[in-house]
Formats: C-alpha cells, structure tokens, sequence
C-alpha cells in the first residue's frame, strides 16, 4: 500500500524494543528541528503532514492570559503562569495554584469545564479513593489552562459560561495567535475537540517547532507578544514541576537543561532553545513509552545531553534485565 497515498505520513523508524538481543517492537515517527523564521534545519519523515499538538499547545493557549492585561491585573506568580501551561499531576501544589488563579480572578472550582478524571499521580489518585472521593474538573490534568481561560474571560468582561466555545471570541484569538506564533499560513491550522473540551489545532509539524523555537527566543513575533512568550517561558523553565509533575518527562527535561518543552498526548512533544531552535517529534502511534527515548535522542543532536542516551533497561517483575527501549538511530 502506499502510504503517502492513504493519508499517513512518510516517517522513520526512532525507537526499538529489544528483548534480549532481539528485536520485538519497533516506534515509527517524525521530527523536526527549525530555527524561529521556519527554516527546516534537520528532519526525519516528513515535516509538513499536520499533527495534532494537543497539549503541547498550551503555552500558546496561555498567551492571552498575559497580552489581555489579566496576569497583571490579577497579580499572577510565575507558578500560576506555569499551571496554566500544565498537564499537571493533580499533585497538592498544582490544586493550591489552580485555586489561587481562580480565586484572584473572582471566580472557583465551580466555573471550571475542563472535565473530570482521575489524578495523573498514582498516589493521589489513590488518596481520593481512599476518602470515597470522586475526581473534579481541578484535578483533571487541564485545569490550569481553562482556569486561565476563564480569567481572561473575567478580566476582559466576556462570557464564561461558554468559553469553551470554538466561537467564543477567546477561542478565536487563541486560533489567530497560534497560526501567528507558528509561522502558518491563512487556514492552514485544522480546529476540532480535545478531550477537555476546548478546541485544539493540527498544524504541519514543522511549524509546531518553529512556534517553540519562536517561544523561546522571541523572534519572529510583534514585541507584545514575543514578551508574553518569554514571560510564559521562563514561568515554564523556572518552575518545571507546575509544568507536569513528580516523575514526568516534561519537568525533568526543564530541570535539567535550558529548554522549554511541553508534551501532548498522542505521542507528540515539542522543545524550544534560546539558541535559536525549536524540535517537534511525533510518535507515529502514539506510543507514550517512545517519546522520552525519541526526544532524548532528538535532543541529543543539538548537544543537550544532561539527559543520558534515551535508552532504558526493561525489566521482569522480579527486577532482572530483560532487554531495552532505546532510539533506533
């Protein structure tokens, strides 16, 4: 069958399973690395099929809240900036920030239409059951991103009740900043539903990395809003753990090295450097056990290599090696 033809696009193999010596999986995928004016600069598979950035699109996402005026009238700190960039764990610092957000905006738990589930972190999740507790709409790991929805909305004097809208003039903003700050052209962003039930974008995976690339240097972009994307950033960079969590990829990535990265479900992550490139990887099959060994290695051709190889050992359950998840390449 030709691939191309169906619809899928032209990728690589990036990760391997082995067992033993053998070869039992393999993860197919696409990268890209360009500088902040949308120049490919290095690439496997093709950069121009569109992905769905999912979360990696909440940093772009947060931008009004900073370009509204409202961070400021607010009195936002770095740390409720970040969580509105997060997919957080549903960890107790995460909870309190989401709070305190929604409480200097005037408005509470109760405006939240992020939708519920469970807590990202095992033992939290487990302390809710524990407490006969069913997960809210704040321990969804989006909470953060529609509570800084909804203070935009507050701060500007906009409806609430349907901000989550794709016709809601917050929602419309956010689809012109992100064609804006990554570099597309007229319609080139695809809008359709994420799972928390705000709009969300597919675009050409090469302009997702010129938007991180552009996020974390600021060129490219109309002063307004290269400063609300280096505010955003270094909120991301200086409080890494708001940004995901205990034992998630994201925050051991900005704790370790100079980058502002987000991941997005699906098996999609994107990174930015203020030497002047952005990366975006896409898991062909969404895989989520073959991005942290993708990017790591992505990463590593840029000379961020605080972060190992990519390749971790797998194990049985009684703890002996039984094999490797690693980059193909």
């Amino acid at each position: 069958m030709d691939n191309t033809a169906a619809g899928i696009p032209e990728d690589a193999p990036l990760v391997t399973v082995r067992r033993g010596p053998t070869t039992e999986s393999v993860h197919r995928g696409r990268l890209v690395f360009c500088d902040p004016a949308g120049n490919v600069l290095d690439a496997t598979g093709d950069p121009e099929a569109h992905v769905f950035a999912r979360s990696s699109a909440k940093p772009f996402q947060a931008l009004p809240l900073v370009l509204s005026g409202a961070a400021a009238a607010f009195g936002l700190a770095d740390d409720e900036l970040a969580v509105a960039c997060a997919s957080h764990n549903a960890e107790e610092p995460h909870l309190a920030a989401v709070r305190s957000l929604l409480e200097k905006a005037g408005l509470s738990e109760r405006d939240l239409q992020s939708g519920a589930h469970p807590p990202m972190h095992a033992p939290e999740a487990e302390r809710l059951v524990r407490a006969g507790e069913a997960p809210r709409p704040i321990h969804g790991n989006c909470s953060g991103k529609h509570a800084g929805m909804l203070a935009v909305c507050a701060h500007e004097g906009i409806d609430t009740g349907g901000y989550r809208n794709p016709d809601h003039p917050l929602q419309r903003r956010i689809l012109h900043l992100i064609s804006k700050v990554c570099g597309l052209r007229g319609d080139e962003a695809l809008v359709t539903g994420d799972d928390c039930g705000v709009p969300t974008f597919a675009l050409p995976l090469r302009g997702l990395a010129t938007g991180f690339a552009r996020l974390a240097t600021g060129e490219g972009l109309p002063d307004e809003v290269a400063g609300a994307a280096e505010r955003l950033g270094r909120a991301m960079r200086e409080h890494p753990f708001m940004v995901a969590g205990t034992g998630r990829f994201d925050t051991e990535v900005m704790g370790a090295t100079d980058v502002v990265c987000k991941s997005g479900a699906e098996g999609v992550f994107a990174a930015g450097s203020a030497g002047g490139w952005g990366l975006a990887v896409k898991i062909s099959d969404g895989g989520g056990r073959a991005v942290r060994p993708a990017a790591v290695a992505a990463l590593g051709r840029r000379g961020v290599e605080t972060l190992g190889d990519g390749a971790a050992t797998r194990r049985d359950l009684h703890g002996g090696a039984v094999g490797e998840i690693g980059p193909s390449v």
